[in-house]
């Protein structure tokens, strides 16, 4: 059986040749505490049922083996928003024309058994904290039903070490989905059988170098005549106990408002939509939601640990009546810290993280900066809108645009990363990565909504999950360099972004840039 090595930052394909002279041998670099990936493409077709298993002879690094599996990409993103069929009018940034399939789920193989197609692999190395610096060689010896594949394997490990989760510099969240897990995976909400799937996922969320968490927000409890009387943030307490419990560092009370129309200054509560949340109704709801929300807070601890988010996008039409609702859980909740998406630079005072679309940040870059220069925290979100050449884990872009956007987060000096899309799928995931939006018949940007596939009781690592992994890495390495040598640093970054939807995605100008990365670093 043939083979070729291919980086982590470049899709394969199931119609990928084999190119002339192929490489034989994975050179890699890794950062102490880090892990490393390539991908092996070969010329073996499996029937299906063929046995996996996987040696290693080498030190300082701990091989995982994935088998790589299409996913199907039905439409192209567009040029601005959403899907297209006109491939004409985005042929200069997508990769291929749709429909195609492309190798972008990394599934670990269950009793060792793969399934049918071409014989594709993901491999990430593991390099311990307290790893010996210096190269080391060794052998991952790959046996596939009867044939058998010996990699030579070069790790160069750096003295540099990237710090645990616990002291990293660089923050993210991917929002959970609590009653959708249930539904893929075909198990009761809040039942046993539940909360052993949830751990598996927030274990994935936490690999991925998730820090934050959203838990699930209040929920409303009525009298006989339908009328709010009180609020339950039973399942709330729940999750954020675990989480915090797992090694989350930070937990996120869940929205309490939501516009109906983006561009109109109503807000209504996100339980009772009919309801303006700046009437004298929504007050008093409001009131008791977020005494009730602090009550949780102070029982379990959370005080120092909690970030309460109010609503999805905030507008500049809407952001007087953000304010209005941030007053009052600063009332109801004193000292509270509050962390949302924003669309709008017309909030100073009322949010406390702000988390900027990707777009929105680079049009108001002059306003955004002016309120870091007085203190405020700032993080980058990406999401369906805007599409087209826009960095964003889309899959019929590069890949290089789904690691890349925590590059431009150390250029701009975010300090964290944000995306809505963890794991909201199709029915059938695999078969459909646009996920239609029920309703309005229009589908999100191909694997926008996810980075995850379900499997059996856990997750399935997406390529770009494990591309958010590895970027979040790279911002530590560059802040370090900054610290060190920011003009050195700023060089490496412009080489490869120098705004969100100027970049390049070349894969061996983006290896090189890494390895010099840590070079520097040493």
């Amino acid at each position: 059986m043939k083979y070729q090595i291919f980086s982590d930052s470049e899709w394969l394909y199931p119609d990928t040749p084999l190119a002339e002279g192929t490489s034989q041998k994975a050179d890699l670099i890794c950062a102490r505490g880090a892990d490393v990936c390539f991908q092996i493409l070969t010329d073996g077709t499996l029937v299906g049922n063929e046995h996996l298993s996987v040696s290693f002879d080498g030190v300082g690094g701990i091989p995982t083996v994935y088998q790589l599996l299409p996913a199907h990409v039905g439409e192209n993103s567009s040029a601005k928003e959403f899907t297209t069929t006109d491939y004409e009018s985005v042929k200069n940034f997508v990769t291929r024309r749709a429909p195609f399939d492309v190798y972008e789920i990394t599934k670990l193989p269950k009793d060792g058994i793969l399934e049918a197609g071409r014989a594709a692999f993901f491999v990430r190395v593991d390099v311990p904290a307290d790893a010996k610096v210096g190269a080391c060689e060794g052998t991952l010896a790959l046996t596939v039903g009867e044939a058998s594949l010996k990699i030579p394997l070069s790790v160069k490990i750096c003295k540099t070490q990237i710090p645990p989760l616990s002291s990293a510099r660089f923050h993210m969240v991917n929002w959970i989905y609590y009653d959708t897990i249930a539904t893929q995976h075909g198990v009761d909400l809040w039942s046993e059988e539940y909360h052993k799937v949830l751990v598996a996922y927030l274990e994935n969320q936490l690999d991925m170098r998730n820090d934050y968490l959203m838990i699930p927000s209040g929920e409303p409890v009525r009298d006989e005549n339908g009328r709010v009387i009180d609020f339950d943030f039973s399942h709330a307490e729940y999750v954020g106990n675990l989480a915090l419990s797992m090694g989350f560092k930070y937990v996120m009370g869940g929205f309490s408002v939501r516009f109906k129309v983006w561009n109109e200054p109503r807000l209504d509560l996100l339980w009772e939509r009919e309801t303006d949340a700046n009437s004298i109704e929504g007050y008093r709801q409001l009131k008791l939601y977020f005494a009730r929300a602090w009550e949780c807070v102070l029982k379990n601890g959370w005080k120092e640990q909690y970030y309460q988010c109010i609503e999805d996008e905030p507008q500049f039409q809407n952001s007087l009546e953000y304010r209005a609702v941030s007053a009052i859980c600063r009332k109801m909740m004193p000292g509270v810290k509050i962390h949302d998406p924003v669309e709008s630079t017309e909030l100073g005072g009322a949010v406390d993280v702000w988390v900027v679309k990707q777009a929105t940040y680079e049009k108001y870059i002059e306003e955004y900066r002016a309120l870091e220069e007085m203190g405020e925290e700032m993080w980058i979100y990406t999401c369906g809108f805007p599409a087209g050449k826009m960095m964003n884990r889309i899959i019929d872009l590069p890949l290089a645009a789904s690691r890349l956007p925590m590059w431009a987060c150390a250029k701009y000096g975010a300090k964290g990363f944000l995306h809505w899309g963890y794991h909201v799928h199709n029915p059938e995931v695999a078969e459909e990565t646009c996920y239609l939006v029920e309703g309005r018949g229009t589908r999100f940007p191909a694997g926008n909504s996810f980075v995850v596939y379900p499997g059996e009781g856990a997750p399935i690592y997406g390529v770009r999950g494990h591309a958010q992994r590895t970027g979040a890495y790279d911002f530590e390495l560059l802040s370090m360099l900054l610290e060190k040598d920011s003009e050195r640093a700023m060089e490496l970054i412009n080489r490869l972004c120098r705004g969100f939807d100027d970049y390049e995605s070349d894969v061996d100008l983006f290896e090189r840039t890494r390895w010099e990365l840590l070079e520097i670093l040493g």
